[in-house]
């Protein structure tokens, strides 16, 4: 379901209300306007006497008091005029530039982001050649955009819907390296597969003035491929084109149509398109096999992201040579541990770093394996200035690509460059504006910048691009609290949890909301009794099975941290032994809850375990970006 696009714009009613002064303006002056001739026409034929309105010709002239009542005209006119100069004026100084709409624009409350940094405030960060701050469409002055719609599966067999989204999405990668060319990240354009609506919708949603859209039928090793390119302004059809091949054409298809494309718009660009891609493998049943992979990995969920490994193993066992693959088994595998249990933490990441390694040997400008590696040697292997370095390259190598961009957002939070980070998501947010995602990591850079009013805004949009999972409701819920909204974010927990049985599908999330609500409402003892009623007691972490308990429903990592407030450093330290034996090295490491460990409690027990070498090296980077308003959570008087 598409949201609403007024919600993704969070001025919307500003810019309604702009519109009705504007109207309410012109329409005034048009009334004068119009009343102005009748008028000068009625003073012309007809006289004011001192027994009435009289038809000029019927006055007798020693009786005429012309020479009082047009003064008193002349006084009328005048004013007329006047007020019609007044309400120009008023129309032109109250007239506002029409504004960007999408989720990384900054409001009014925010636009403190966009200004030149001053003494003392850390730098805009850049990273090859191109400023963390540049918007999508900033990379030249005439820049053209596309948004390329997944083709509709035409095939009898509906589980060929993988190969048609496939094509498209190889398509549009092949775009975007097009550097004249914006293309739209597939998130955003994928969100209209099975609409029905009309090209110009599009258009103004993913703010793109061309579409590619058509159509697969694939029978045998017959494929049948229709592509047309359409202006969003106006419906009209640039170019279109028929394509039967035998499969083994499918690379040969792409190019032409990829190369067809930048033709057409070529005419408007003014500049050459890229040379055709080198096929990414030539076995075509491993090429199946990755597209049917990405089409898992982009649904994401735990089962599907663990099809998709399978998958990716198929492949490379066929071609070893196939670094698209490889890098995409590094992504999946970098991102598998947020998604499910099923597969251990260890294996996860030790599995990215293979795959990214030998993605980024095979072909040394994969951006995607780039990102894999910075992500995995950040959030599980500790390395700090590798991941960095990773993370760098990543964004140099493709600063346009939505997903790389998010991520690279993450790893400068991680390292405590929020304000560069607020950015990065930002830049993401526009280039991919009908993603969930990005909408709630702007306002999650918000949140742990102690900006909560202005969370709410990027919050809101999240969970309604996201209405059938209740994964996106997290960052409203603090937004909520912190904002002082109390009774808001108990309604929106309560009717989150009816609404999905996140009891009993998710019991991690249920409780993380609760527990959160408790801790901002400063009520210790209900979190207590909620606590004793859903994990039986879990406040003796060290002992009974009471700890293995509330482990599988809570985080150990979390239940540190509120322990901590419940009662202090000392109870809190075994749950961190827990959580540091389970791996939950991401939860131990992520800002939400905190930015450094002494800004939640000087106890020497509590530095003493954050002082081990896996989190030292991480809390010195934060402290070389010190910020004066950092981190919403922090310890609370007993």
């Amino acid at each position: 379901r598409l949201a609403d696009p007024a919600r993704l714009d969070v001025r919307g009613e500003l810019l309604c209300g702009q519109d009705l002064a504007d109207s309410a303006a012109r329409l005034v002056f048009l009334l004068l306007v119009i009343g102005f001739i009748p008028a000068l026409i009625f003073a012309w034929a007809f006289e004011m006497t001192p027994e009435g309105i009289k038809r000029e010709r019927d006055v007798d002239r020693n009786q005429s008091v012309t020479s009082q009542t047009r003064r008193k005209l002349d006084f009328i006119i005048i004013g007329i005029l006047v007020a019609a100069v007044i309400v120009l004026l008023v129309d032109r100084v109250t007239q506002k530039p029409e504004a960007e709409t999408a989720v990384g624009d900054r409001s009014a409350a925010d636009s403190r982001a966009e200004r030149a940094p001053t003494d003392g405030e850390p730098a805009i960060p850049t990273v090859g050649g191109r400023s963390a701050t540049e918007s999508p469409a900033a990379a030249t002055p005439n820049q053209k955009s596309i948004a390329v719609l997944p083709f509709v599966n035409m095939s009898s067999d509906p589980e060929q819907e993988y190969f048609s989204d496939g094509l498209a999405e190889e398509l549009l990668n092949r775009l975007a390296k097009n550097p004249n060319l914006r293309v739209a990240a597939r998130t955003s354009a994928f969100q209209f597969k099975g609409q029905n609506l009309d090209v110009a919708d599009i258009g103004r949603q993913l703010k793109v003035d061309h579409v590619l859209e058509g159509s697969v039928r694939k029978s045998g090793s017959r494929l049948r491929i229709t592509a047309q390119l359409i202006k969003t302004e106006d419906g009209f059809h640039l170019w279109s084109e028929t394509y039967e091949r035998e499969l083994t054409d499918v690379f040969a298809i792409q190019d032409e149509i990829s190369g067809a494309i930048n033709t057409a718009l070529e005419l408007e660009l003014g500049a050459s398109a890229p040379a055709a891609a080198t096929p990414p493998t030539s076995n075509l049943e491993a090429y199946n096999l990755y597209l049917r992979g990405r089409y898992l990995l982009a649904t994401r969920g735990g089962d599907n992201m663990l099809q998709a490994d399978v998958l990716f193993d198929r492949a490379v066992a066929l071609d070893p040579e196939f670094s698209a693959a490889w890098s995409a088994m590094a992504f999946n595998s970098s991102l598998l541990f947020g998604y499910t249990f099923q597969l251990s933490a260890e294996a996860a990441f030790a599995k990215a770093l293979r795959a990214a390694k030998r993605a980024i040997e095979l072909d040394p400008e994969n951006a995607e394996a780039h990102i894999a590696l910075g992500r995995t040697h950040l959030w599980y292997f500790h390395n700090w200035q590798e991941g960095e370095a990773a993370a760098n390259r990543a964004y140099e190598l493709a600063p346009n690509n939505a997903e790389v961009v998010n991520l690279y957002g993450d790893v400068l939070i991680m390292l405590g460059d929020f304000e560069s980070g607020e950015r990065i998501e930002r830049k993401a947010a526009l280039l991919d504006p009908l993603s969930a995602t990005n909408a709630f990591d702007v306002a999650v850079a918000l949140l742990i910048q102690n900006r909560p009013e202005e969370a709410l805004a990027p919050a809101r949009i999240a969970m309604d691009l996201a209405p059938d999972s209740h994964f996106r409701v997290d960052a409203l819920i603090y937004a909520l609290l912190l904002t002082g909204r109390t009774e808001e974010a108990r309604a929106l927990i309560e009717t989150t949890i009816a609404k999905f049985n996140v009891d009993q599908q998710d019991p991690v999330s249920a409780n993380q909301w609760w527990s959160i609500y408790f801790y901002e409402t400063d009520d210790r003892e209900g979190l207590r009794a909620y606590w004793n009623e859903r994990m039986g007691a879990p406040n003796s972490a060290a002992t009974g099975p009471n700890a293995a308990a509330a482990g599988n429903s809570f985080p150990a990592s979390y239940m540190a941290f509120f322990t901590l407030w419940l009662d202090g450093a000392e109870a809190a330290l075994p749950w961190l032994q827990i959580a540091h034996s389970n791996g939950e090295f991401m939860l131990l490491r992520w800002p939400h809850y905190f930015y450094l460990p002494e800004r939640m409690s000087t106890d020497p027990k509590w530095l003493e375990f954050w002082n081990q070498p896996e989190y030292q090296g991480l809390f010195e980077i934060r402290r070389s970006r010190p910020h004066d308003n950092i981190s919403w959570w922090k310890e609370r008087p007993q």
